[in-house]
């Protein structure tokens, strides 16, 4: 796993006056004038947008902030935006924010403040790469994702063999793709000056399927990056795609029966408990103002809610996930849905209505980290 893009910026007033004025002075500038009078009615700073993996690190300098944005992977070691290299590939984020600042001021001689408190965060790019056979079973995998649509995912876009989950998202969206193909593309840009592959490298790509999620503004304005760990980012990967793949291999109708009714004992403890913690709560509050204290919850039967996630099932079977859903009101459809996946279904199953036969390959695919792993594995 590694870091494969950051945005971050500090505030210009952090800057001394002779790196201030510097930073100005970088950049063209877009105006918006009357053709009448010649009056300007704004100006800004113009900011090419770059696609991920990028080989450069751009920078911005308005009259409030300084932007950085780039992948800090291409700026450590051999440039290497596979794998990742040193912060990158630690998933440290501070390290990272450090390395694209000191390669900013290498290339711009602005003095850029170290104390890294002073800086934000406004996106990072967590990605990993997943082992399968081949091309062919990548492109596979992808297929199957394609079709991965139900509760936060959303497929916005497909593209080659690409696919974009909730593309417009401000807090977490995702993106799968093969990185074999992905890698000769880039080569093949006009102007591309970023780290050489080989061959040999190319070949080894191709048995890559790269899962990306991004954690957007809105993910930062809710988290202060200075309290994300390694396992933070790690976390929030496998939360955002684990659920697409499923958790449990899933051979017979009958042995998804007996996982739904094992799951649905859990589920309704687990739910019980947590409104029990809730009433013990509100009770205390309830005394201490003199208020009637409110009803005791009551556990519901989990044999009745296995057999109502099963029926769940066999509708979405039947009659698709998105009718299926209308079927029930938003809290009983989470409800069902939720006992679902803890019994091994993930939304790749949901989606398509049945257990997807190739969802045991990717389920099982192996994470690989460095080039000799790929190389031996």
């Amino acid at each position: 796993m590694l870091i494969d893009w950051v945005t971050c910026r500090v505030p210009i007033q952090f800057l001394t006056d002779q790196a201030r004025e510097k930073a100005l002075t970088l950049g063209d500038r877009i105006q918006r004038y009357c053709p009448l009078t010649g009056d300007v009615r704004y100006e800004s700073i113009a900011w090419d947008s770059i696609a991920s993996d990028s080989h450069q690190i751009n920078i911005r300098a308005s009259g409030h902030d300084f932007w950085i944005m780039g992948s800090p992977a291409r700026v450590m070691g051999d440039g290497c935006s596979v794998f990742g290299t040193g912060a990158s590939s630690r998933l440290d984020l501070a390290g990272c924010i450090d390395a694209m600042r000191l390669f900013a001021m290498q290339g711009t001689g602005i003095e850029l403040p170290a104390d890294l408190s002073l800086w934000t965060v406004s996106r990072v790019d967590v990605t990993e790469n997943l082992l399968l056979g081949s091309l062919s079973e990548v492109r596979d995998a992808l297929r199957i994702l394609r079709d991965c649509e139900g509760g936060r995912y959303r497929v916005s876009q497909q593209a080659g063999d690409t696919v974009y989950w909730s593309q417009k998202s401000k807090l977490r969206k995702g993106k799968a793709y093969a990185k074999g193909p992905h890698l000769s593309y880039q080569m093949s840009r006009t102007g591309y000056t970023g780290r050489q592959y080989t061959r040999d490298e190319i070949d080894q790509a191709n048995r890559l399927l790269r899962l990306e999620l991004t954690l957007g503004r809105e993910f930062w304005n809710r988290n202060d990056w200075k309290a994300c760990t390694a396992e933070t980012l790690r976390m929030q990967w496998h939360d955002y795609f684990d659920r697409m793949i499923g958790g449990a291999e899933v051979t017979t109708d009958n042995d998804l029966k007996q996982r739904i009714f094992a799951a649905a004992e859990v589920s309704t403890q687990r739910e019980f408990d947590n409104a029990m913690t809730n009433w013990r709560e509100r009770r205390v509050k309830a005394l201490a103002a003199g208020k009637p204290i409110p009803d005791k919850p009551r556990a519901r039967n989990a044999q009745n809610a296995a057999r109502a996630a099963y029926g769940a099932w066999l509708l979405i079977q039947a009659e698709g996930w998105e009718r299926a859903r209308e079927s029930f009101t938003k809290t009983v459809w989470y409800r069902h849905l939720s006992i679902l996946r803890a019994a091994g279904l993930g939304d790749a199953d949901i989606s398509a209505g049945k257990v997807v036969p190739f969802r045991r390959k990717v389920m099982e695919a192996r994470a690989v980290c460095s080039w000799h792993e790929l190389k031996i594995a």
